[in-house]
């Protein structure tokens, strides 16, 4: 028997908006120009990721009003300061590509979605949280839907007993995936207590990313042609838009064994360079598209 919706199951108990804090000191960007790197993804559909955490991680069982009452203001705590450091990620961008310079709006009050839910029973969570394929549309329950304008939302979702799931929806054109797991790491260090001047600061400075040949004009113009022709192809992009069954979401663990196997068979014993483990990564899964 397939299991069932996870959507019947999981209740909302919370919506709240968390600003930075300290709000934006004086002297920062107000508004961050978007880069041709950014435009490129203006129009995909946003990102989102989920983090299992089994109750052997927590210091709980996770009796959800013990969560609620105990943990659930450090959460909110650790990720306003979190907020600080990369405040764009509360900005706000424009529904559709603007006539002048696309930008990342940053104002005072900006905030960032955070739901809490709460999983009627235990049993689903070793199952989503497994490496074996399972249906997209059972995980969808465990993902914020991202406000009108905001650029990234936040979900916390507890299993009783279990675990806790996170999920965040980010657009891509604000953050990139370094720059994504640059923000997770200094959540998780200010969480669990631990000082962050070790941790280099975000980047906001645009004027680093040359331009000669005038490529963001170029994706500007290219992105209104297309919206103004009606293209939709980047909707197949977007799994929410599928029905249940039709996608299924495996995990491959790319272990430090594996990785240097894989190494040795593309990478010449006198090369001085050596490929990143994303990089073999991507040529695994790219070669088996390919062989498939």
């Amino acid at each position: 028997m397939a299991p069932a919706p996870l959507d019947r199951h999981v209740t909302v108990v919370e919506r709240c908006e968390v600003s930075p804090s300290p709000a934006r000191a004086a002297g920062q960007p107000c508004a961050l120009r978007l880069t041709f790197f950014d435009l490129a993804f203006w129009d995909f559909p946003p990102v989102q990721r989920l983090f299992f955490y089994d109750h052997h991680s927590t210091d709980s069982l996770l009796d959800v009003p013990g969560f609620l009452r105990q943990e659930l203001p450090l959460f909110k705590q650790s990720l306003a300061a979190a907020l600080h450091r990369f405040y764009p990620l509360a900005g706000r961008l424009a529904p559709e590509l603007p006539a002048d310079a696309p930008e990342v709006v940053c104002s005072d009050g900006d905030s960032v979605r955070l739901t809490i839910a709460v999983a009627a029973g235990s049993d689903d969570f070793q199952d989503l949280a497994g490496d074996h394929p399972r249906d997209t549309a059972r995980l969808r329950p465990l993902l914020p839907t991202l406000p009108k304008h905001a650029v990234f939302a936040v979900q916390v979702t507890v299993f009783p007993r279990a675990g806790i799931c996170i999920g965040t929806t980010l657009h891509h054109a604000v953050a990139d995936g370094s720059s994504y797991v640059h923000f997770v790491k200094t959540w998780a260090a200010i969480h669990r207590g631990k000082k962050v001047v070790d941790l280099a600061p975000p980047l906001f400075d645009r004027g680093v990313v040359r331009d000669d040949g005038g490529l963001r004009e170029a994706f500007v113009r290219d992105h209104r042609a297309l919206a103004a022709a009606g293209d939709g192809r980047m909707h197949d992009w977007d799994l929410s838009r599928r029905p249940p069954g039709a996608v299924v979401l495996a995990t491959f663990r790319f272990t430090d064994e594996l990785l240097g196997r894989l190494g040795k068979r593309v990478e010449p014993e006198t090369s001085a360079r050596r490929c990143s483990p994303y990089a073999l990564a991507c040529g695994a899964a790219w070669a088996g598209i390919v062989h498939c």
